[in-house]
């Protein structure tokens, strides 16, 4: 996908609000859209129609910042906010259907949100300084192309008397596309378990986390009953909540049905009961799909540290976790699984050990995730556990300055806790 280029037009009404769109276009650059703003691209000297006119004409999108004083000057037609109005009406008029232009309001309690040269757009509302992680997400999703909801295909008519195609657009290859050309793991309904989850743990009061997504090629149907059956019959005694977690002595943390699933969600402040701050939330839908997403066991420790003996257990968990649960689906050997790990968090964060008798160098990183994803079959899950560990666990590592571990601490930091014992 090309980067999009996008051109911010706002009027210059305030210190405050020349600060909050300089952080607006900072946001939009640091999650990979490529924003033009006056502040840093206008120097002395330059001509500034010009400078407007192809900002406006070569971007992909333009964010016009819909103040009460932006909306006056585009209906009195004044200043650089009236020049640009007549830039963007010329496109306007030679396409009305154009989603270019995209209005957000800030600053504007008046009724009139946004200019009546833009019609009656739909536009986003980042007047909430409460709001501003969430809508600031929803705008890059639109910008980039990656919307939270992805429209289903077109089923068959129930009513026309042929049968359905044979081939679902559930079903997919060797490398986890369905016929659609979409990864599984980045299904609509991973998506919005993810949207839910991370807005869960924030409110908990925590940053970093794990998230991890199990999707199978071929999917299964299975009733909500067997789904915590076999959810139960799964979980790994750990040092932790265990992957999977289910709290039946607590009533409103124990798995709930829902819709085609089952659903858990725990989260706790620093309470007696918990000994601190942690936030677990898991899904397993009746086709077989999986969501987790699930504090840093580290931050119940210590503050800004991560454990990578820690980490090679929760990813060897979860990949036994996984094997265990399609066993008592009674998916066969030989059937495909998706499998996506995501660290998330991480920035400012020393790599260190837990163990004393595993100490290591603290080292450092500034990059903030590290995702993997990788296609397997379930029969080979126990036999490869240490190779699939190490391919999740070893880009991570190499964020914290090139960090390494050789096949030996691997293989013996696997095999312990396989064999339940303290790593």
């Amino acid at each position: 996908m090309e980067t999009p280029i996008v051109f911010i037009s706002y009027s210059h009404d305030s210190a405050e609000h020349e600060a909050w769109v300089l952080r607006l276009a900072t946001d939009l650059r640091n999650n990979g859209v490529d924003a033009t703003l006056d502040q840093w691209d206008l120097a002395l000297g330059q001509d500034t129609a010009a400078f407007m006119q192809r900002g406006i004409t070569q971007s992909s999108r333009v964010i016009l910042v819909c103040t009460d004083v932006y909306v006056g000057k585009g209906q009195s037609g004044s200043g650089g906010v009236g020049y640009e109005r007549l830039i963007v009406t010329a496109e306007l008029v030679q396409n009305i259907d154009t989603k270019k232009f995209i209005p957000v309001v800030r600053n504007n309690p008046g009724t009139s949100k946004v200019p009546s040269f833009l019609g009656p757009r739909l536009y986003i509302d980042l007047s909430n300084d409460g709001e501003y992680k969430a809508k600031l997400e929803q705008l890059l999703r639109e910008i980039l192309g990656v919307p939270s909801a992805v429209k289903p295909p077109l089923g068959p008519n129930p009513f026309s008397g042929s049968a359905p195609s044979a081939t679902s657009s559930r079903t997919a290859g060797s490398t986890g596309l369905t016929p659609a050309g979409q990864l599984l793991l980045e299904d609509s309904w991973f998506q919005k378990e993810h949207c839910h989850a991370v807005d869960g743990i924030a409110k908990v009061g925590l940053r970093g986390h794990m998230e991890l997504r199990f999707a199978l090629h071929e999917p299964v149907t299975k009733s909500q009953v067997e789904l915590l059956n076999a959810v139960r019959r799964s979980e790994i005694d750990t040092f932790g909540w265990p992957i999977g977690v289910t709290l039946e002595n607590r009533d409103e943390f124990r798995p709930r049905p829902y819709g085609d699933g089952i659903r858990a969600e725990v989260g706790f402040d620093r309470t007696a009961f918990s000994g601190g701050l942690s936030y677990d939330y898991w899904v397993l839908r009746g086709n077989g799909d999986f969501y987790l997403l699930q504090s840093l066991f580290e931050d119940n420790r210590t503050e800004n540290k991560l454990f990578f003996n820690t980490r090679i257990v929760r990813v060897t968990e979860s990949f036994m976790f996984g094997a265990n649960l399609y066993e008592h689906f009674g998916v066969a050997p030989e059937a495909r699984v998706s499998v996506r790990v995501v660290h998330r968090g991480l920035a400012g964060r020393e790599l260190t050990s837990s163990s004393p008798n595993r100490h290591i160098r603290p080292l450092a990183t500034r990059e903030d995730e590290s995702q993997t994803e990788i296609v397997t079959a379930l029969g080979r899950i126990r036999p490869e556990l240490v190779d699939h560990v190490r391919k999740v666990t070893e880009p991570l590592f190499m964020l914290f300055d090139f960090s390494e571990f050789s096949e030996e601490v691997y293989r013996n930091i696997v095999g312990r806790f396989q064999a339940g014992e303290v790593t």
